[in-house]
C-alpha cells in the first residue's frame, strides 16, 4: 500500500511537469519565461494539496499552451524552497520570470480568483522575495527579533 505523499508525487509526475529541488530550482527559473512551482505539504495534514494537482491543470488550459512551464518540488524541496521564499502557507504555487521572483498564491482559492491570480502574475513586475523570520541582531543584542 503506498502512502499519500507518495501517491501525491505520483500524480504530480504523471501530469509531465519538471521536477526540481532547492539546488536546481534557479538554473531551471533562469532558463524559463514564466515558471510556476508547485509546492507541497503532507496531504495527510494539508489535504489541500491534492485539490492543486487538479485545480491548477485546468487552470492552465485558461491560458496559451506555452504560456507557463510548471514545475514541481517533494516535500523536503518545497520545504526548501517555501524559506527561501518566505512562504507559509500550503499549497502554494511560486511565480518565477527568467529567474526572478514574481510572486505566490497559497491556498486554495475560488475559481474567477485563481484565473485571475495567473493572468496578474504574467504582467506583474519582478521584485525581491519577501523574508520571513530572518533574525535582525546587533553586535550587543543575544536574541533575533523577527
Amino acid at each position: 500500500m503506498s502512502n499519500p505523499q507518495d501517491n501525491l508525487l505520483q500524480r504530480l509526475a504523471a501530469t509531465g511537469y519538471l521536477q526540481t529541488d532547492a539546488a536546481s530550482l534557479d538554473s531551471l527559473a533562469a532558463a524559463t519565461p514564466n515558471l510556476i512551482v508547485m509546492l507541497n505539504a503532507d496531504p495527510v495534514k494539508y489535504p489541500e494539496v491534492l485539490d492543486n494537482v487538479v485545480i491548477v491543470p485546468e487552470v492552465l488550459r485558461e491560458f496559451p499552451a506555452d504560456t507557463f512551464r510548471m514545475a514541481y518540488a517533494d516535500l523536503p524541496a518545497s520545504q526548501a524552497i517555501a524559506k527561501r521564499f518566505g512562504i507559509l502557507k500550503f499549497p502554494a504555487l511560486l511565480f518565477l520570470r527568467q529567474g526572478d521572483y514574481v510572486g505566490i498564491i497559497a491556498g486554495l482559492q475560488d475559481w474567477p480568483d485563481i484565473v485571475h491570480a495567473f493572468a496578474d502574475k504574467l504582467t506583474a513586475p519582478t521584485r525581491r522575495p519577501p523574508s520571513v523570520g530572518i533574525p535582525v541582531t546587533t553586535a550587543n543584542s543575544e536574541k533575533g527579533c523577527a
